[in-house]
């Protein structure tokens, strides 16, 4: 009776198990995540990001380093994707070196990844600062290790940015959204 009575109240406030954002799911630490799906009809194409995440304050020649990854996929239906954008934006003291040596680190295992970049002039409102627009184009396969690593660290020549375990949670919390979603019947 108790069960029956349990059961028609999940289904007259519509909240199947399945149907539970991830964020209630998991640690009061990725309850912030923010993620934003869009979807574009004229490519049928649906784009997941990841609203940015503050890295790191003050460190070496950066005033702050924020990430934000996204993919996308065809059509409506979630399904891993080949290539993550792993994006990352910097602020920076002074000037923009024109070479960048950016180094991820997944428990120790070195990865170069190819990127894009760009200048972006005040990123700060009210300041005179300078910033850059990082893409890196990260392999599905690397971006599973992401998401199950002890340690991650980014290089950026050599200054080091170390993610915390909230980081690392935000992390795997995204990858979540990668994989396809039962369908309830």
């Amino acid at each position: 009776m108790l069960k029956s009575l349990l059961l028609a109240l999940l289904l007259s406030l519509n909240l199947a198990p399945w149907q539970t954002s991830l964020a209630t799911q998991t640690t009061a630490a990725t309850e912030a995540l923010k993620i934003e799906t869009s979807y574009d009809a004229t490519l049928d194409k649906t784009t997941v990001r990841l609203a940015p995440v503050q890295i790191s304050g003050e460190n070496g020649k950066y005033r702050s380093l924020q990430m934000a990854p996204a993919f996308s996929y065809p059509g409506k239906e979630p399904r891993p994707p080949e290539i993550i954008d792993f994006e990352l934006r910097t602020v920076v003291k002074g000037r923009l070196d024109s070479d960048l040596y950016v180094l991820f680190v997944i428990d120790g295992e070195k990865v170069f990844l190819s990127s894009n970049r760009w200048a972006i002039k005040r990123p700060v409102p009210g300041r005179v600062w300078l910033g850059e627009r990082l893409v890196f184009r990260m392999p599905y396969e690397t971006f599973v290790k992401v998401t199950k690593a002890k340690t991650l660290q980014i290089r950026f020549d050599g200054v080091r940015f170390s993610l915390n375990e909230e980081h690392l949670r935000v992390l795997h919390a995204f990858g979540e959204y990668m994989q396809p979603r039962p369908n309830p019947r």
